[in-house]
């Protein structure tokens, strides 16, 4: 009973804080800038992030205190890089830092919580060397927040994709009996008052500070030492499926990038959502769309964990090889369309130049 005061608590204290953001941001002009990336237009507020991170660190923060059996010492390197997370995203909201500088930032964070045992320590079976554990855990950490950075590009989406995993992933530690299931459902709880204002059409976004805050927390939360239980027997699959949709638009971006010989970071509008809006879907159905997927991966995964161990891993690889199919028929469906439209195009400008030939 008292963990569901935790996160009413959380949820009632985001909702309460995002109309004061909102008046904070229309004062100071602090609106999302538009670029290449974007599809809104008009002024829309940015720092929703602020409404989400401070309600879940006031709820955390008690719930470790008044909760016994969480322990504050274990849980305070997660809470403290993430505190870092936030405040400089927060402030690249704000100012704008260079690449180089949010990297650093973020180096710092996943070094900290990494040096204090948050590390995936075997894929299946195999136990993995130390070297290799911190490898996997600082590239696993980085990549999770800049693909939740990048997916935000959608009114709920990066909101409504985050919701659904850490519901599911606070299930899968509560099943398994870790205390800090808790954690998952408050920063859920956080996101939930967020979406109320951020769901199409938007009256404000999360920014950066918001998404890389989400997306460190989501790529962090499963590292809790969960040595002996089965969950630690798929524990990086379970996770790259509840973040398949940032994880693989952010690997698509990487190598369209590559392949195109511009830098990682520029914009683009060849996102997962720029896509399904190429195909004449609207804002709405493509964030319906998406998440309906997302849900039953979210299924997929809960129902896994009450499987026996391979049949569980065996279920879940068909989870993988859908994501990868999907965004496959995607980006091969989205050229075709480009192409075609192309084409017309180019028929259209090649008939207007024949028609003033003949004027």
């Amino acid at each position: 009973m008292t963990q569901f005061i935790f996160i009413g608590a959380a949820a009632l204290l985001s909702v309460i804080s995002m109309p004061i953001i909102i008046k904070f941001c229309k004062k100071f002009s602090l609106y999302d800038s538009q670029n290449a990336r974007k599809i809104h237009s008009g002024d829309i507020p940015r720092l929703g992030g602020v409404g989400i991170a401070i309600s879940f660190f006031i709820v955390a923060f008690l719930c470790v205190i008044f909760e016994k059996n969480i322990d504050l010492f274990s849980n305070l390197p997660l809470l403290i890089a993430a505190l870092i997370i936030f405040v400089f995203g927060i402030v690249d909201d704000i100012l704008e830092l260079p690449a180089y500088v949010k990297l650093l930032v973020q180096l710092v964070a996943v070094s900290l919580v990494t040096f204090s045992g948050y590390r995936f320590t075997q894929i299946f079976a195999w136990k993995l060397p130390t070297i290799l554990s911190f490898m996997l855990t600082f590239g696993w950490i980085l990549g999770v927040i800049n693909a939740y950075n990048l997916i935000d590009g959608l009114d709920a989406l990066c909101g409504s994709l985050s919701f659904t995993a850490l519901v599911s992933l606070g299930i899968i530690l509560s099943v398994f009996k870790i205390p800090e299931a808790i954690i998952c459902f408050i920063l859920a709880g956080s996101i939930f008052g967020f979406l109320c204002f951020n769901w199409p059409p938007a009256k404000l976004f999360m920014g950066d500070g918001g998404s890389q805050f989400i997306g460190f927390m989501i790529a962090t939360i499963p590292l809790y030492s969960t040595e002996g239980l089965s969950f630690e027997y798929n524990k990086l699959l379970i996770m790259i499926i509840l973040a398949s949709f940032p994880i693989f638009d952010t690997i698509a971006a990487i190598w369209r990038r590559l392949r195109d010989k511009r830098p990682i970071m520029s914009p683009d509008k060849m996102h997962l959502h720029h896509k399904f809006l190429n195909l004449g879907y609207t804002r709405k159905q493509t964030l319906f769309i998406i998440l309906g997927i997302q849900i039953l991966l979210c299924v997929c995964v809960v129902l896994s964990i009450f499987l026996e161990k391979f049949r569980g891993t065996a279920f879940l690889m068909e989870a993988f090889i859908f994501m990868c199919i999907f965004f496959g028929i995607m980006h091969y469906t989205n050229r075709a369309v480009l192409r075609k439209q192309s084409k017309v195009e180019e028929e259209k400008t090649n008939e207007t130049e024949e028609k003033k030939l003949y004027e």
